[in-house]
């Protein structure tokens, strides 16, 4: 019987787009590289949030999904099953597919395979697959060694910033923020903008653009800190997520560069790439500690029409969400804010070393997903 692997082999981009197009994707859009843009059919949007990698033929939903493959995808869309998935595109490559049969004394061992062959290629780690950008590094020797004083005033230490690479590019107004991948390559390079008309723009955070070169990269792919944290993150088999870099910078503050085992995802998705990345660390305790994305006065039900409630939802998805692919690995615990310590959109860091001690000693240990499920609903 064909394989999955086998299967994916066959399937081009030209087939992709037919797919997608038959999912109900807009025509897809196409960088210089030779990547897909889709429509976000995968959660039922519109936007052209959907990239489809053209050496990989791995896809990133950058609003919602994370990472997939394509029977991901179309499991996302259809509700169909794996088996079903495979089916599809095998008919749609006019491959026959083939099952075998076997006796009653054979089922319990056909069971077993069919198990391992749908968890396979349901949890892949995809990073062997996956050729991340590499730039220059000498390109950070033309900015400064300056760090904002604002940054300073949130509890960031310059031995911290200096530790990261963290720069200034005064032509442009902006902090430069190096990423790296777990082997220490650079792979983009995001600023900061601290010119207000950028800001009012949407534009506070964004890749470096030098010389009409862009240094940006997929975020799915990467974990902000994990670089220059794996040592501290192997040493404790424990993993702080945050959503921001400069949560990271925060940490690292507070408890020494030499114990900060703290990574970023850049945002409240976690693709099972990323997933991968922590557990190869040999992690036995995730600690998520999202941004306060939720009005605390706005949960009750007696609000569950209002934008503010609905918001609050979002946020308990999303980690339901993150949640799900580490549970079956390690220990999942959640950092939140349930009074006035924090303020609507900070990260649990924000407040200081003393207010983050405090949610950290009444983090959730969550030991069955139904837990968070029972919350949303």
């Amino acid at each position: 019987m064909i394989t999955a692997e086998d299967l994916l082999e066959e399937v081009s981009l030209d087939d992709i787009t037919k797919i997608m197009l038959e999912m109900g994707s807009k025509l897809p859009k196409k960088d210089s590289a030779g990547n897909l843009y889709f429509t976000t059919v995968c959660h039922g949007t519109d936007k052209y949030k959907l990239h489809c990698f053209a050496d990989s033929k791995f896809f990133m939903c950058y609003t919602e999904c994370g990472s997939m493959s394509l029977f991901n995808v179309l499991m996302n869309i259809n509700g169909w099953s794996f088996w079903e998935t495979f089916t599809y595109v095998a008919n749609f490559k006019g491959i026959k597919i083939h099952k075998r049969k076997i006796g009653l004394g054979k089922r319990t061992s056909q069971i077993k395979d069919e198990l391992d062959f749908i968890k396979r290629h349901l949890y892949t780690p995809i990073k062997t697959k996956i050729q991340l950008p590499s730039y220059n590094k000498h390109i950070l020797s033309i900015f400064d060694d300056y760090y904002p004083s604002s940054w300073m005033q949130e509890g960031i230490s310059e031995e911290v910033l200096k530790h990261f690479n963290v720069k200034f590019y005064f032509n442009q107004m902006k902090a430069v923020i190096p990423h790296y991948d777990v082997n220490g390559r650079l792979i983009g390079i995001k600023s900061r903008n601290f010119l207000k008309h950028e800001v009012d723009a949407g534009k506070k955070y964004i890749p470096i653009t030098i010389q009409g070169l862009t240094y940006k990269y997929p975020v799915g792919f990467s974990l902000y800190g994990l670089y220059q944290n794996q040592k501290a993150i192997r040493y404790s088999k424990t993993a702080i997520l945050f959503e921001a870099e400069k949560s990271v910078y925060q940490f690292g503050s507070f408890y020494g560069q030499k114990y900060n085992n703290a990574v970023a995802s850049q945002g409240m998705n976690v693709s099972l790439y990323q997933r991968d990345l922590l557990l190869d660390q040999g992690i036995e305790n995730m600690m998520i500690a999202y941004d306060k994305q939720y009005q605390i006065e706005y949960i009750d039900e007696k609000y569950k029409n209002t934008i503010e409630h609905r918001e609050y939802i979002a946020y308990l998805k999303k980690l339901l969400k993150v949640a799900s692919l580490f549970i079956n690995y390690c220990n999942v615990y959640i950092i939140m804010c349930w009074d006035s310590s924090l303020e609507y959109k900070d990260s649990p860091t924000d407040k200081g070393k003393e207010v983050f001690e405090e949610l950290y000693k009444e983090r959730y240990l969550i030991e069955n997903l139904n837990e968070i499920g029972e919350m949303i609903d």
